[in-house]
């Protein structure tokens, strides 16, 4: 018996040995496409991962960076499923979250483009472009007509062609497709439909109750109901049916109408936006183009509230209220650029300043006083971007460099330790990077900057950060830090503890040791700086 017991345990040891084998070999495989991926080594970096897909089918990371793969070569459609695959995988995958979020954008807006470039039809006829089943759609008023199911895939064509391989090819495991039933040969809405437009909006709500229980995906039942809940104020819960309806069928235009107009209602003004701006691109109207400035105008921005303003007056010209409006926004306009532009000048910010000076005069609704003061000061700022442009010469010199290095990407810091990429570069690397001065101080007669690197979007998701930080602990070990040196007195007046500098510096792989607060030694890159300017952000 015992010797049946210890076999079992060797069988389960060697079997958790191979199994940790292959992950730790998958992670290896993961790394090498994340590297080919950045050196825009998409070939290679889809044979790795096609590999690594292999020995580790339910890999996070694998189906990540192709969803990172997929986007990066405009295959947008592909990418999403494999960061959804990613995010289920993982549910505390940020990343892949917000790969999901992009990719949605991006199927959004060419769908949107795809849409206004078809021809328009001739009353009376349905028109139906290349691929796309498009029933027509009525006015605001009157309700959507119920599409059919499935839903049409679109298929955008990727930026790098040649290298576009599907996830089929690769055999990978789809997401669960949600199972929608075919709405068309539901007839309830129709009749709810006709007794909203008869008043009769208590027995049109129990027959929709009834059609959403029997089929919860029917995205005409929601809207109905959505459309009754709005007219009786209660927003919350027609907010919710509208956007089921467009987690159903993202095509039902009319619920982005209703969704824009309840969202200004409860003052959420940028979903508000999002939804008006999405009905307006299918189906552009004077009233809805109206409705945008008005939430553009309550968010104080005049400029977009003028331009909408001025869309409207196009669709509609003669209209006395659209006169009204853009003649008050005229005025207010002006006004606020002036405002605008006096704060940024007042807190050195003088390209910001320059632009809206030049702005707030082109209008030609400035009073006296005002037009002479901003044309004083957009001399001015003109002037100290002159400054600053000669100032930063040697900077953009440094970076220039290293774009013809590094194929106009500039050094991610994980990258510092790939000795693969340092042997590329003969002499040392420049960059350009921001970051924050956590500590200042002399080191064998030359000064030195303990540096915290701003990261961007790739490297907070490759190294996993929720988000940019500049609170070091005191082992030093939770932040991108790094060092930045030079000849004693070297650094400009502006470099102090606790700024945000933006710097060209070269490194040539080198580390020191410094001691962190617990007097423990910490291994730290070096960078010797080449020149810097100040963050007017921080």
């Amino acid at each position: 018996m015992n010797k049946k017991i210890i076999g079992f345990l060797i069988l389960s040891f060697i079997a958790a040995g191979a199994t940790s084998y292959a992950f730790d070999n998958t992670n290896i495989l993961v790394e090498q496409a994340v590297n080919h991926i950045y050196q825009q080594r998409y070939h290679d970096a889809h044979r790795v991962l096609k590999e690594a897909y292999e020995k580790s089918p339910r890999h996070p990371g694998v189906h990540f960076n192709l969803g990172r793969l997929f986007e990066q070569t405009g295959n947008f459609e592909e990418a999403l499923k494999e960061y959804r695959i990613a995010a289920s995988l993982d549910t505390s995958m940020v990343a892949a979250r917000r790969g999901i979020a992009r990719c949605a954008v991006e199927l959004k807006r060419i769908r949107a483009e795809e849409m206004a470039k078809s021809p328009k039809p001739v009353p009376g006829q349905v028109f139906y472009p290349a691929q796309t089943q498009v029933s027509p759609q009525p006015q605001v008023q009157s309700q959507p007509q119920v599409q059919s199911q499935p839903q049409v895939q679109y298929s955008p064509a990727p930026i790098v062609s040649q290298i576009y391989t599907s996830t089929n090819e690769l055999k990978l495991p789809t997401l669960p497709a949600r199972v929608i039933q075919n709405v068309s040969k539901i007839t309830g809405e129709d009749k709810a439909e006709g007794l909203i437009n008869s008043g009769k909006t208590a027995e049109a709500k129990k027959l929709l109750d009834d059609i959403l229980d029997k089929n919860p995906d029917s995205p005409k039942g929601h809207f109905l109901m959505g459309k009754i809940l709005s007219n009786e104020g209660n927003l919350f819960p027609a907010i919710s049916h509208l956007e089921e309806t467009l987690r159903v069928d993202e095509k039902f235009y009319d619920a982005y109408y209703l969704l824009g107009r309840n969202y200004s209602r409860v003052n959420l003004l940028e979903d508000s936006l999002k939804n008006y701006i999405t009905y307006y691109s299918i189906r552009p109207q004077a009233t809805v183009a109206l409705e945008i400035g008005r939430v553009y105008e309550t968010m104080g921005n005049s400029v977009l509230a003028n331009e909408y303003y001025a869309k409207a007056n196009a669709m509609n010209p003669g209209n006395p209220n659209l006169q009204m409006r853009m003649t008050e926004t005229a005025g207010n306009l002006a006004n606020d650029l002036y405002l605008r532009a006096s704060h940024a000048f007042s807190v050195n910010q003088f390209k910001e300043a320059y632009n809206l000076f030049a702005q707030a005069i082109d209008t030609g609704n400035l009073s006296d006083g005002a037009k002479r003061d901003a044309v004083r000061k957009l001399e001015i700022a003109r002037f100290r971007l002159m400054e600053e442009v000669q100032r930063t010469a040697a900077a953009r010199e440094g970076f220039a460099a290293t774009q013809k290095n590094f194929a106009a990407t500039s050094l991610k810091y994980y990258q510092l330790a790939d000795a693969g990429l340092r042997n590329s570069f003969a002499e040392g690397a420049t960059v350009e990077w921001r970051g924050y001065i956590a500590k200042k101080f002399v080191r064998y007669g030359r000064d030195v900057l303990l540096m915290i690197k701003e990261l961007d979007r790739d490297e907070l998701d490759y190294m996993s950060y929720p988000e940019n930080s500049y609170k070091l602990n005191k082992h030093y070990n939770n932040r991108p830090i790094f060092l930045l040196e030079t000849q004693k007195g070297g650094f400009p007046n502006f470099v102090r503890q606790g700024r945000m500098i933006t710097f060209n510096g070269k490194t040539e792989w080198k580390y020191y040791d410094i001691l962190n607060e617990m007097s423990s030694p910490v291994r730290v890159p070096v960078f010797e700086f080449i020149s810097a300017y100040p963050d007017p952000r921080r």
